[in-house]
């Protein structure tokens, strides 16, 4: 899982790289330029310290992307920017804020829905953890997405932003 990560990441760069840090993106049939923005990595030390800060246990996929970048901004609008924030550590900790349910907490924000880790079903070894909820709803009222950071984070890229969970 961790290489599925690297190599999403990476090969998100390259294409960057190879278009002066643009990528043109197809959506609803509309091509539009957009960027990507990633943070430095993450510590191993600064992982370790938020899980004991929080008391959460982060996958190792999540902890796999957050080595390579400590949160990213993905395909925002050259002209409009946009909302496809996948949040560092900090964030993390600075928007989840609703009452705690089973260890979730949230770790994008992508067009008006949440991203969560269902952190018991992380901690019971499962391998489908993700879920979905929109930004005003409880954890509660989160939807399985049934699969892993890593398999959530390579769709989205190779959809190329757009919400795949909502077809």
């Amino acid at each position: 899982m961790t290489v599925q990560v690297e190599e999403v990441i990476n090969q998100m760069k390259k294409k960057l790289a190879d278009n002066n840090q643009v990528l043109e993106v197809n959506e609803n049939g509309t091509a539009f330029k957009a960027t990507c923005t990633f943070n430095s990595p993450a510590s191993d030390e600064q992982i370790l310290a938020f899980e004991e800060k929080t008391g959460l246990l982060l996958p190792d996929d999540y902890k796999a992307f957050l080595k390579i970048t400590n949160g990213c901004r993905l395909f925002d609008h050259v002209e409009q920017g946009g909302e496809n924030d996948i949040y560092s550590l900090e964030d993390i900790i600075n928007y989840t804020y609703e009452e705690d349910y089973e260890g979730c907490y949230k770790v994008a924000c992508i067009y008006q829905d949440n991203i969560v880790i269902h952190g018991k079903d992380v901690s019971e070894g499962k391998r489908d953890y993700i879920m979905v909820k929109g930004h005003i709803d409880d954890f509660e009222e989160s939807k399985p997405i049934h699969m892993s950071f890593s398999e959530w984070l390579e769709q989205f890229i190779s959809r190329e932003g757009v919400k795949f969970w909502d077809k």
